[in-house]
């Protein structure tokens, strides 16, 4: 599970992807509040996030996590 928070850009995050190094993009779904998950295990990969918030506008954020991430672990 991954928290996404709109800080510093305009509308309301409605979509956020996530790939891993050996996956395509995988489309999170909303668990809780602005905390999402896939499903699928992506231990073991570099991880990057597309965000779409609800003007349209995407943000791609590549290779955000190591391939050595933990769970609970803040990056």
């Amino acid at each position: 599970m991954v928290p996404v928070l709109n800080i510093g850009h305009v509308g309301v995050v409605t979509d956020v992807k996530v790939k891993g190094s050996r996956a395509g993009w995988i489309t999170m779904r909303r668990n809780w509040g602005q905390v999402g998950d896939t499903g699928r295990v992506l231990t073991g990969q570099s991880l990057s996030f597309k965000v779409t918030v609800s003007d349209g506008k995407w943000l791609e954020f590549d290779n955000v996590a190591p391939t050595n991430w933990k769970f609970n672990q803040n990056l």
